[in-house]
């Protein structure tokens, strides 16, 4: 599964066919009554942001999607029946949203599964990606509307050589994980379909008891809860305020910025299982790892002794919820220190202790966590913090086939006034994905900070013997010795 950002989704031209709902379906949203379960903290904040921004004339929170590929020209049947079945399979593709009649708060609504019907609209040809490119974009970003359901955009670009799935959707209907999870449900739908048999799919979980289960939770936190004084620690350390990318790329913060991805492979499969394993040697994982080179190389390029971030954490604990589209993410802090390490292995260890304080505190959701925090937390940038998200793709559902069908995530391109990091574990290797501001010294910047990165994850597993070159030679020492 390749993150990607939409610059570089540019597919092959072809011949574009959608499928939206029905005029039935459609006509019933009006009047579709209000769902009594609330929305979920992520969904409450990203909704009244973009209200906010649709009432200011500012443009609106980026969508997110994914595609993949079939063989041949597109069975269109096929592929209707697989759009249709997964939006019945999946709450959250049914759910929307509307300002209430005040104004002031923002209701949902569920259709049932049996009012769901979509319709083919008409075939349009493109002569050159390009113009499909283009043409995508627009569509993207004007079907993706969170306050018009459905927040989707279902299509594909069929040839006869081969054709290309997409799926655009609004961050209220899934998460990164879901994307991968729709790849794998559509193919196996389609493919049923087409030998004109039934998908066996598993049960899917709700989202919305997720929403329910995660709204009680946060209602029984008070601001006398230690993982509150935990979160205001590390707010506190930060200056009042979450996290930024720790190495200047010289943006302002409040000055946004466009925005483009920058990608490289870190690992090898055969490389990332060896350093997986002197991880796990040292009682640490491999994102720790990955933590630890990441700090190490800001250190050398800043002397900055303390590593912060946020990292995204799955809420699908539940076994149902592993097969269920919907936003089942918090944040939660990370934060190590380098002082006194004297080797790797002394910064992995710290690496590994705060991922796992960081998960024990993923059980209290964030954004109540911010919301009791009160006047100790401001924002002071349009991005409301910088990340460091890890997902190993290997293991979610339809994993093995990712490279076989060319699955790939892609957001929105944007402005932006900081800069988030994706690492995706996938069966050829670790890669990075950073999003950026595009500015005269980002891309340097970056190119520099791979490489540090990648140098020590190299040096690591040859043991220490691999000299590092430039500043990053003064860190040796804490690689030299991986049995300290």
């Amino acid at each position: 599964m390749k993150p990607i950002s939409f610059l570089d989704f540019r597919p092959a031209p072809g011949t574009v066919v959608e499928w939206t709902v029905s005029r039935d379906t459609a006509a019933t949203v009006p009047y579709a009554p209000i769902d009594p379960i609330p929305l979920s903290y992520n969904q409450e904040l990203h909704l009244k942001s973009s209200l906010a921004a649709r009432r200011t004339g500012l443009p609106g929170n980026p969508w997110i999607g994914t595609s993949f590929d079939l063989v041949g020209a597109a069975d269109l049947d096929a592929l209707g029946h697989a759009f249709t079945s997964w939006m019945e399979r999946h709450e959250s593709l049914r759910s929307g949203f509307r300002p209430s009649d005040s104004g002031d708060e923002i209701e949902r609504f569920t259709l049932a599964a049996d009012s769901i019907e979509l319709v083919r609209e008409p075939e349009s040809f493109f002569e050159s990606a390009d113009m499909l490119h283009d043409y995508l974009d627009e569509r993207f970003a004007a079907g993706t509307d969170p306050f018009a359901w459905p927040p989707l955009v279902l299509g594909v670009v069929s040839r006869d050589s081969g054709s290309t799935v997409f799926v655009a959707l609004d961050h209220t209907a899934g998460d990164g994980y879901s994307l991968a999870l729709a790849v794998w449900e559509l193919e196996t739908t389609y493919e049923a379909f087409l030998d004109g048999g039934t998908p066996e799919l598993p049960e899917t979980g709700s989202f919305h008891e997720l929403c329910a289960a995660e709204r009680s939770r946060g209602a029984s936190i008070t601001a006398e809860d230690r993982a509150v004084s935990q979160w205001r620690e590390f707010v506190r350390a930060c200056g009042g305020t979450a996290p930024s990318f720790p190495l200047d790329l010289g943006n302002i913060a409040g000055q946004t910025w466009p925005q483009s991805v920058y990608n490289q492979r870190f690992l090898t499969s055969r490389e990332a299982e060896a350093f997986e394993a002197v991880c796990e040697e040292r009682s640490g994982g491999i994102f720790a790892g990955i933590l630890a080179a990441m700090a190490i190389s800001i250190h050398s390029m800043t002397g900055e002794e303390v590593f912060r971030t946020i990292t995204p954490a799955q809420t699908r604990r539940r076994p149902a919820w592993r097969h269920a589209m919907g936003w089942f993410v918090t944040c939660t802090p990370v934060e190590f220190s380098l002082e006194g390490a004297n080797s790797f292995t002394d910064v992995l260890r710290e690496a590994q202790l705060s991922t796992q304080r960081a998960l024990r505190l993923a059980s209290f959701p964030a954004l109540r966590m911010v919301e009791l925090l009160g006047d100790d937390f401001h924002v002071n940038r349009r991005d409301f913090f910088s990340m460091v998200s890890f997902t190993d793709y290997r293991t979610m559902p339809g994993g093995d086939r990712h490279s076989e069908w060319n699955a790939r995530t892609m957001g929105q391109v944007t402005e932006a006034d900081d800069s988030h990091v994706w690492i995706s574990r996938q069966h050829d290797g670790v890669h990075i994905s950073i999003r950026h501001p595009v500015t005269p010294t980002a891309a340097s910047v970056l190119d520099d900070y791979a490489q540090r990165i990648q140098e020590i994850l190299v040096h690591v597993l040859h043991g220490g013997s691999q000299p590092m070159s430039g500043d990053a030679v003064g860190w040796t020492r804490l690689c030299s010795d991986l049995n300290a």
